[in-house]
């Protein structure tokens, strides 16, 4: 009942659920404080993900050994192909 009086009445709500004139009064000191968090964060966020996306962006596996394909798999992806009618 942290915000709700006994009887079902919220303190902090006038009839049509819109934010009460006190409640509008002690939000607005923490507003800009918010808001300045929010954009801090979400600065934050952005950076993480464009360093993520350029490091790995850059990156080149030519180094990278692959493993030999066995004949047999080889044999059968071609046949596959041909009778799908690829080109």
């Amino acid at each position: 009942m942290s915000s709700q009086l006994r009887w079902g009445v919220n303190k902090y709500q006038d009839a049509s659920s819109r934010m009460s004139p006190a409640l509008l009064r002690a939000r607005s000191r923490y507003t800009r404080r918010n808001i300045a968090t929010g954009v801090i964060i979400a600065g934050i966020a952005v950076s993480i993900y464009t360093y993520a996306a350029t490091a790995t962006g850059s990156d080149d596996f030519s180094d990278v050994p692959m493993p030999p394909v066995p004949e047999k798999a080889v044999e059968q992806l071609r046949r596959d192909r041909e009778g799908k009618g690829h080109t």
